[in-house]
């Protein structure tokens, strides 16, 4: 039988000679993943500081309103400093809930609006009740919605109830086939005749319809015992991709 070359023993399986080729092609490929890792670990760990530094800001952000608001003795001037503190606030547990479940492909509207219903009642003394099924969406929506109802909620507690703390908000989300509909109501005073959600308003409402644009949904307002606001917007099935950034939405 003849001898086996010297090429031929490295690769022969009942020699007990080391694999040399093979084995330097896995010890490189084991540096090369342990490199990745490593990457991967360092960028995980500078994702997470950069969002800390963010929430962290706009909380010091919200704080220094606060300081600002203490000063003023208008109470225009005081009403304009609470709100944007309020939206401060909200856009703060906004950003700390999405990035706690950014591993996740959409977001599930019951905890995410209770999270919502209790920051809205931290910074705006309203009573905030949260009913919600078992719809989820993507998480450029769950922001744009959030926001929508946080401008709804500084509204009310300014118009519907003149400021006093206690008032009721109820926000209630719901899949009706192939939409989503969101509802905020309260018990206050009602909405001044000849009102139209979409038409002229103060800030809160302009950045409200711009939102709703921006879902290619409808808005609606009735006075029923209060305020009543309903968002309808199409779910992500026929819905288009939406920017995170306030850029985007159109505030004429």
């Amino acid at each position: 039988m003849p001898r086996p070359t010297p090429e031929a023993e490295h690769f022969h399986p009942k020699r007990g000679r080391p694999l040399y080729g093979a084995a330097a092609s896995d010890a490189g490929l084991a540096r090369e993943l342990s490199a990745a890792r490593a990457r991967l670990e360092s960028q995980d760990r500078q994702i997470q500081e950069l969002n800390h530094r963010v929430a962290n800001s706009l909380q010091l952000a919200a704080d220094m309103l606060v300081f600002e608001q203490l000063r003023s003795r208008d109470p225009i001037a005081q009403a304009a400093l609470e709100a944007s503190r309020a939206r401060l606030v909200a856009v703060g547990e906004l950003h700390r809930y999405l990035y706690d479940h950014a591993d996740r492909p959409t977001v599930a509207l019951r905890p995410f609006l209770t999270g919502l219903g209790k920051a809205i009642t931290a910074t705006t003394g309203l009573q905030c009740f949260v009913q919600a099924d078992g719809a989820a969406v993507p998480g450029d929506m769950a922001q744009q919605l959030a926001i929508a109802v946080n401008e709804l909620a500084i509204n009310t507690a300014k118009h519907a109830y003149d400021g006093r703390p206690g008032g009721r908000l109820d926000v209630v989300a719901r899949r009706e086939g192939g939409d989503l509909v969101l509802t905020v109501s309260d018990d206050g005073k009602g909405l001044d005749p000849g009102v139209k959600p979409q038409g002229p308003g103060g800030l809160g409402m302009t950045i409200v319809a711009a939102i709703v644009r921006d879902l290619h949904g409808t808005l609606t307002a009735r006075s029923e015992g209060g305020a009543c606001f309903t968002i309808r917007a199409p779910l992500p099935a026929s819905a288009p991709a939406l920017s995170r950034s306030f850029k985007a939405w159109n505030l004429d």
